[in-house]
C-alpha cells in the first residue's frame, strides 16, 4: 500500500515537471571548440539567438524530445555519421559527473550517469539562416553548450567554416587588421604610382 502511495507521489510529481516550462541554463558551455563561436556576428543574429531563447523558455521538455515544437524544429544529434563530433567534449561530462558523485560517491556510476544525460542532446533551430544552438536536456532544464551559426556540426559539402569567414564584424580580429593593412599599403603604392605618372605628363 505504501509504495502504491509513494508511486502516486511520485507520478503526480513527474507529471508536474512535465507540464513546466524549460529553463536555460549557460553553465556547461564550451568556449574550447574552434568550430562553434558567439562573437562577432551581425546584430540580426543575436536577435534571433535571444527570441529563440524565450521561445524555449516557453516550451516544454516533451516538445523538444519528441521533436515536435513547430517553430525550433528540435533534432536528436550524435546519432549519425555525418556530424563532426560524436559527443560533447569530455570536460562537459566531467563537471556533470563531478556534481553526481557529490550526491553518490560513486565514481563509475557518475561517470556513466553523466554520458547518459549528455546523450540526451539536441539541436535548435535559430532560424534557417542562423545557425543553431547545441545541448541537452537535464532536470527540465536546456543546457546550452555549443553555438553554432556556422552550422558546423553538420557542415555543407564544403567543409566546416572558419569563424573568421562566418564573422560579420571583424574590425577587431588581428588576422583582418593586417589584411587591411596590406590592403591599404597596396592601394597607397598604386596611387603613388598614378600619381607620378600625372606628374610626368
Amino acid at each position: 500500500m505504501a509504495k502504491n502511495k509513494f508511486s502516486a507521489i511520485a507520478d503526480k510529481d513527474a507529471e508536474k515537471i512535465a507540464n513546466e516550462n524549460l529553463r536555460i541554463s549557460f553553465e556547461y558551455l564550451d568556449w574550447d571548440s574552434k568550430e562553434f563561436f558567439f562573437h562577432g556576428m551581425e546584430e540580426k543574429y543575436y536577435q534571433k539567438f535571444f527570441d529563440c531563447l524565450t521561445t524555449i523558455k516557453s516550451s516544454k521538455e516533451s516538445e523538444i524530445v519528441q521533436q515536435k515544437h513547430s517553430s525550433l524544429s528540435p533534432k536528436s544529434i550524435f546519432n549519425t555519421n555525418t556530424s563532426i563530433k560524436s559527443s560533447f567534449p569530455d570536460s562537459v561530462v566531467n563537471r556533470i559527473k563531478n556534481k553526481l558523485y557529490v550526491q553518490t560517491r560513486d565514481d563509475e556510476g557518475s561517470l556513466s550517469q553523466a554520458k547518459e544525460i549528455t546523450s540526451n542532446a539536441f539541436e535548435i533551430s535559430l532560424s534557417k539562416n542562423y545557425g543553431r544552438i547545441h545541448g541537452f536536456i537535464w532536470n527540465n532544464t536546456f543546457h546550452i553548450v555549443w553555438f553554432d551559426p556556422a552550422h558546423n556540426l553538420y557542415p555543407m559539402k564544403q567543409g566546416v567554416t572558419r569563424h573568421i569567414d562566418a564573422a560579420v564584424v571583424k574590425c577587431f580580429s588581428p588576422d583582418e587588421c593586417l589584411r587591411l593593412q596590406a590592403e591599404i599599403k597596396k592601394l597607397q603604392e598604386e596611387n603613388a604610382e598614378l600619381y607620378e605618372a600625372f606628374a610626368k605628363n
